[in-house]
């Protein structure tokens, strides 16, 4: 059987608190009372109650000092205590942990408050000890308050957190953060976005902290810090179009001078118009500094909303596009099933994989967390160009120890698309080119999500034998591209190791 939760309830004013009393027994409750703070002292020693409730006008001990002799002691210290009070002044309780009640009571604010408090402590003992895992709801449990345990109890590992569609983690070492991560975005910027999130799911799993710390902050200054930014991020989006909505530049709105750095961010960004949460993950500044600046950007008729009707929906290849490019790879077999072509992504790592998911509309990933990010060997995702033409998005591993895995694996595609520029990502690049003679698309500019900072083709790829050209406008226009050059290149036809499905 349960034990029952209780509760001291410590104040002068017994009429005062008569219906709480009443209110709390009749819903399972021990309630004791303490008419001053050294009786309430000594019943929290003896007792250990749940939760105090402590008013300000109690004699002898007064508020702040009854808070800090429960916390230099480890018997009471993890007792959470509420201040109580007529004052209309809040002001002067804003530091205290727990916060404050007004009177006359609200007595289903004040059960609820009570509630919460008994489930973050009973939390809170579930996590004691050195191999215990928790999970749960947001909703019931708060982060921050979630989080607060895992400071008080010094635990060390990973909270994973999920809401709705989208995954997050944070990770602990002796009850600090040391980094955060959310989509591709890590550190304080995806600390502070994680503790906005009011609903979800969590799980606690210990372990090792990662070799290299990110955040080097306290667990209360990052948790004031990330309510205050959670606060002012959703008074701003109040004003701001839905995350949904497309930004764009305002076409002859002229340049501002000397710009500051997140609002120059935000502008280079823009070069192509963003839909205002992918703005928020593109730019690298925290999210409250973000909308911020578009904030201003849009009172100064700089920035605008974007709605282009019609053509988030466009298809990439038009219908005889999508049949001359089938016809190419299977050059007049009987097919019946929808035909699955592959497309290698020249690039490695979380961050190039994550923006190409982002960036390309209509893009289904092969999972909410591709094993592929990790090991950059697989497929990313499928976008589905018509009912009887599929393209797959795969990566390769570029380490040199894997070359021989290269030709098994990427001759069935039918071009290469590069987003990413380094020596060994180019050693690839120039394998698709002149080994497997596949055409090959540079994402520059926009289209590569600025992972690289080319602006002409590079001397290695020039003269490749089905050829090779740099888009720079987007990412549907560098695939697009890619699958235009895929249907001139001659003697291409569908691989043996090519992919069906049902159409």
């Amino acid at each position: 059987m349960a034990q029952a939760r209780k509760v001291l309830l410590a104040d002068p004013d017994v009429g005062a608190i008569r219906a709480l009393t009443k209110a709390l027994r009749a819903r399972g409750y021990q309630v004791q009372h303490a008419p001053d703070g050294s009786k309430a002292l000594e019943v929290s020693v003896l007792r250990h109650p749940d939760v105090i409730l402590f008013d300000e006008t109690c004699t002898l001990i007064e508020a702040r000092s009854f808070i800090n002799i429960l916390g230099s002691n480890p018997r009471t210290e993890d007792i959470p205590v509420v201040v109580t009070t007529t004052s209309r002044d809040l002001d002067k309780f804003r530091m205290l942990r727990e916060g404050v009640l007004q009177k006359p009571f609200n007595i289903d604010e004040v059960i609820a408050r009570i509630d919460h408090l008994c489930r973050r402590a009973e939390a809170a003992h579930e996590l004691k000890g050195d191999a215990r895992e928790i999970e749960g709801g947001l909703a019931q449990l708060p982060l921050p308050d979630l989080m607060q345990i895992m400071s008080m109890n010094r635990r060390t590992g990973r909270l994973s957190l999920v809401h709705g569609q989208e995954r997050g983690e944070i990770h602990i070492a002796e009850g600090k953060p040391v980094n955060a991560r959310v989509n591709d975005i890590q550190g304080e910027k995806a600390l502070f976005r994680l503790i906005g999130w009011r609903d979800g799911t969590f799980a606690f799993h210990p372990g090792p902290p990662p070799a290299r710390a990110k955040i080097d902050r306290s667990m209360e200054d990052v948790l004031l810090e990330g309510m205050r930014q959670t606060d002012e991020r959703e008074r701003l989006l109040s004003f701001l179009p839905p995350l949904a909505q497309s930004l764009a530049l305002v076409p002859d709105a002229g340049e501002l001078i000397e710009p500051h750095p997140v609002t120059k961010e935000i502008l280079r960004v823009l070069s192509q118009p963003r839909k205002l949460s992918e703005l928020m993950d593109l730019a690298d500044a925290a999210d409250l500094d973000i909308l911020g600046a578009v904030t201003t950007l849009i009172e100064k008729g700089i920035v605008q909303r974007f709605d282009a009707v019609g053509v988030a929906d466009a298809p990439l290849l038009g219908t005889a596009e999508v049949h001359a490019l089938r016809g190419k790879l299977l050059r007049g077999r009987a097919h019946r099933n929808a035909l699955v072509a592959k497309v290698i992504i020249v690039g490695t790592g979380p961050k190039a994989g994550r923006w190409f998911l982002r960036t390309l509309p209509g893009i289904k990933a092969t999972s909410s967390d591709p094993a592929c990010l990790r090991s950059s060997f697989g497929t990313l995702g499928t976008l589905e160009i018509s009912d009887v033409l599929k393209v797959d998005f795969v990566f390769a591993p570029t380490a040199e120890a894997a070359r021989p895995l290269w030709r098994p694996f990427l001759s069935a595609a039918i071009g290469a698309l590069i987003i990413e520029e380094t020596d060994a990502l180019m050693k690839q690049a120039r394998f698709c080119a002149f080994e497997l003679r596949l055409p090959v698309v540079f994402a520059a500019g926009a289209a590569g999500g600025g992972l690289n900072s080319i602006e002409s083709l590079p001397a290695a790829l020039r003269g490749a034998p089905a050829g090779v050209s740099l888009v720079s406008t987007d990412v549907s226009g560098a695939v697009r591209a890619l699958l235009l050059a895929a249907m001139q290149t001659p003697n291409q036809e569908i691989p043996e190791s090519m992919s069906t499905g049902e159409a």
